[in-house]
């Protein structure tokens, strides 16, 4: 009876999705960037998230490699990222995630007319968001209100984003990642003969 209970609650977080709310703001020279509720970094106190100082603190400094190590890494085969492939993979992707937007953008310019014409080319800025994460998400909103003040210096904006994904997506998209590598082979470096 537990282990099918288990099962259930397995098939549940893997079938239905999970939000995840992301907010970025910049207000009153301060940015901040917050998840849910809670702040994970601000320009003004750095990193504020404690269990994020602490995993950044264990992390080792790089270790230099001498150039031994390095000619005989030459010599494999590398496996990369063809982005060409990647975005190819991820754009007919038919089980994309879920994404919420909704921003805002207040600002202002000393001269009135210049305001207007920035107003004018800012007025298509939430058609190239769409576009760009149509490619990535199914955008199931896209709210983004733009606010000009005239003759006054000002510039603030935030943009909230709630991510609705579950672990099949998530699965998914590592394996559109791993589809997308490419095998690069090296040749080792020979040295000039002078």
């Amino acid at each position: 009876m537990v282990l099918l209970l288990i099962l259930l609650i397995f098939l549940l977080i893997i079938i239905f999705p999970i939000p995840l709310k992301i907010k970025i703001e910049y207000s009153n020279y301060d940015f901040t960037i917050k998840i849910f509720r809670f702040v994970i970094f601000s320009s003004k106190n750095g990193i504020k998230n404690k269990y994020l100082k602490r995993f950044l603190n264990k992390i080792p400094p790089k270790i230099k490699k001498n150039k031994e190590s390095k000619s005989h890494k030459n010599n494999k085969n590398k496996k990369r990222i063809s982005f060409k492939k990647l975005y190819h993979n991820i754009n007919s992707n038919k089980f994309k995630p879920l994404i919420k937007v909704k921003g805002f953008l207040t600002y202002g310019l000393d001269d009135a007319a210049y305001c207007a014409l920035l107003y004018g080319l800012l007025s298509n800025l939430p058609n190239i968001v769409y576009f760009s994460l149509d490619k990535i998400f199914k955008v199931k909103g896209l709210m983004f209100d733009i606010t000009p003040k005239f003759n006054t210096v000002t510039l603030s904006f935030g943009i909230t984003s709630i991510f609705y994904f579950n672990i099949a997506n998530i699965i998914y998209i590592f394996y559109l990642i791993f589809k997308s590598m490419e095998i690069k082979e090296v040749t080792p470096h020979k040295g000039r003969n002078i």
